[in-house]
């Protein structure tokens, strides 16, 4: 029981050394938050699934925060989604470069992403 406990104290330790909270994040280019948004945009049209899947490691190379939308075929359209959405809206409020990039499924169908650098 003695050595389960430092292998639980020990991977906890590691998990707290290693995670990208307690990281310091780049403060990136806006040009290298439009690759990472266009990316994520591209991303999610190619497997069809609206999601933040990979935010950790855009976090890492300077996001602070993202947003994401599925639908609307023009910009205008989702900035008003997400304008409407108080969460959405928060961070739009954030300080830092904000990157929108737009992908479209083999099906047809829009998504974006929004990446908010620090």
């Amino acid at each position: 029981m003695k050595h389960l406990v430092k292998a639980a104290s020990v991977a906890a330790l590691l998990l707290a050394v290693v995670s990208p909270a307690t990281a310091r994040p780049v403060k990136a280019s806006c040009a290298s938050l439009q690759q990472l948004a266009q990316a994520h945009a591209n991303d999610m049209a190619r497997r069809e699934s609206l999601d933040h899947a990979g935010f950790q490691r855009r976090a890492m190379l300077g996001a602070r925060a993202e947003n994401v939308a599925m639908g609307h075929a023009s910009r205008e359209r989702t900035l008003q989604q997400w304008r409407a959405s108080p969460r959405h809206a928060s961070n739009m409020r954030l300080p830092g470069c904000k990157a929108i990039a737009h992908a479209v499924s083999r099906t047809g169908r829009h998504y974006w992403a929004m990446v908010i650098g620090h």
